[in-house]
């Protein structure tokens, strides 16, 4: 039978199969160390030898140690075959001194045909030459493949996986449930990792969703592809996934619904509230004066930004429901006049409020009604007049009759205040949003309406008039 010795290392050809000696008496206490292989005709995965190339040498090695008083022994190195019987590969003698130890080192450059796959390789000492009791024997398990082979069936070479360090006994290393092959051929993915772009999905997942597997963000908008799936519901291959004109990580931001294109129900689209007109896409009348923000813009011309878009006194929903311009001071004017001259010859009761321009108007008698239109629906209809103003001590404060521009509910506050207040008690107050107060005190700043003081984290409002000497000196 040709083997390979340190000697001679000659290739091996098919062997017969044999039998292992048996294990000499307990008496004898010598052993053999664990089994290494070199390096050189190997092949490590995660951390472990576990493939020798079949056709390649290598190297088997092993330490006796003697506790025996002879110093003559034998060593066979076995390994199964397809058939799980046992062949012998190599022997060799060696002197080993009594209560000495010494390294037995087989040398191969190749191994028999019929020895492939996950086999058994064991080592086994005997006294002397052709003793048929082992004094010691030790095993351990390698798997012996060819470099052209494909151990696992998965497409690529063993000699090919070992160059990637995939598991040459998995189709699926990273077990992302796409195979070895398909991840480095066709999707160029990572074969050791689940999720390649590290974006929350696993890579099959990716393939299923048609999102880039090496690409966290597909669509670009800022939101990683995990997060648009997992968290948000949004579409991860679309930047803008209800088309509203802001993208996703921009609705997230503003804190509107990514998924719903008019987050408030005004009728206007995110986008269209926040790049067109400015407006709140949160809260569908963003001036809070009875008006929806839709209606303002497309139906009636009036600015959503303010209540009193002409600045006349009167807040828009009030001149609509007056049936004057409510971009047109002077329709406001006109109307009282006639008002004031009609009532001096039948006899009424008015009074004027301190705070606005306004003039209130009622009319004895339960006949009058007044066409108007609905500024939420755009539809004429009829109102009947409050059955108290046939009784003018019955009648409700002006307050409450014409309700107030915000610009005059922010001045009545101050002036209830002794000219100055908080930014957060005007917000809750009125229970208009921060964004909103702040807007509207800022404009009413420009105008020299008010005057807005930093004092720490927080702003003090204070009438123009009513600005403390420290705090204009500053401004200044």
């Amino acid at each position: 039978m040709p083997v390979a010795t340190a000697a001679n290392a000659s290739a091996l050809s098919a062997s017969e199969p044999t039998t292992l000696p048996q294990t000499a008496p307990p008496s004898d206490n010598s052993s053999l160390g664990e089994i290494r292989f070199s390096e050189e005709g190997t092949v490590r995965w995660d951390g472990e030898q576990l493939y020798v190339w079949r056709n390649e040498s290598s190297t088997l090695s092993t330490r006796f140690h003697n506790t025996g008083e002879r110093s003559l022994y034998e060593f066979c190195a076995y390994a199964e075959d397809d058939d799980g019987k046992q062949v012998e590969l190599d022997c060799q003698q060696m002197n080993v001194d009594p209560n000495g130890s010494r390294k037995v080192v087989f040398e191969f450059q190749r191994y028999p045909p019929n020895v492939s796959g996950e086999r058994n390789v064991t080592v086994v000492a005997t006294r002397g030459f052709g003793d048929e009791e082992a004094v010691s024997t030790t095993t351990t398990s390698r798997i012996f493949v060819e470099k052209s082979g494909d151990y696992d069936g998965d497409g690529l070479s063993n000699e090919r996986e070992a160059e990637l360090e995939t598991d040459m006994n998995s189709q699926d290393t990273d077990g992302d449930g796409l195979s070895d092959r398909r991840e480095v051929t066709k999707y160029q993915s990572s074969p050791l990792s689940s999720d390649t772009d590290d974006d929350g999905l696993r890579d099959q997942q990716e393939v299923y969703l048609g999102t880039n597997v090496t690409d966290p963000d597909t669509d670009g908008d800022g939101l990683s592809d995990g997060a648009e799936v997992d968290e948000h519901g949004t579409d991860p291959l679309v930047p803008d996934s209800d088309g509203d004109g802001l993208t996703d990580s921009e609705e997230l931001a503003l804190d509107t619904d990514p998924t719903e294109e008019d987050t408030d129900g005004d009728g206007l689209h995110d986008g269209a509230e926040v790049n067109g007109h400015n407006t709140d896409p949160l809260a569908a009348d963003t001036d809070d004066d009875g008006i929806n923000d839709s209606a303002e813009v497309g139906l009636y011309g009036t600015n959503p930004l303010r209540a009193d878009s002409d600045g006349d006194g009167f807040s828009d929903r009030a001149e609509l429901r007056l049936g004057t311009n409510p971009t047109n001071p002077a329709t406001t004017v006109g109307f009282a006049g006639l008002a004031l001259a009609v009532l001096a010859g039948v006899g009424v009761w008015y009074r004027r409020s301190d705070h606005s321009v306004a003039t209130a108007v009622r009319r004895r008698g339960s006949d009058l009604v007044a066409a108007v239109r609905s500024p939420s629906d755009s539809e004429q209809r009829v109102v009947e007049a409050d059955p108290g103003a046939d009784d003018p001590s019955a009648a409700p404060p002006f307050d409450s009759q014409i309700p107030l521009s915000d610009d005059g509910r922010v001045l009545r506050m101050l002036h209830e205040e002794s000219g100055r207040l908080r930014q957060s008690e005007i917000v809750e107050r009125t229970d208009w949003s921060k964004s909103k107060v702040s807007r509207l005190l800022s404009r009413m700043e420009e105008e020299g309406k008010l005057t807005k003081i930093n004092v720490g984290r927080e702003n003090v409002i204070a009438l123009t008039d009513e600005t403390p000497d420290w705090a204009d000196s500053a401004l200044r």
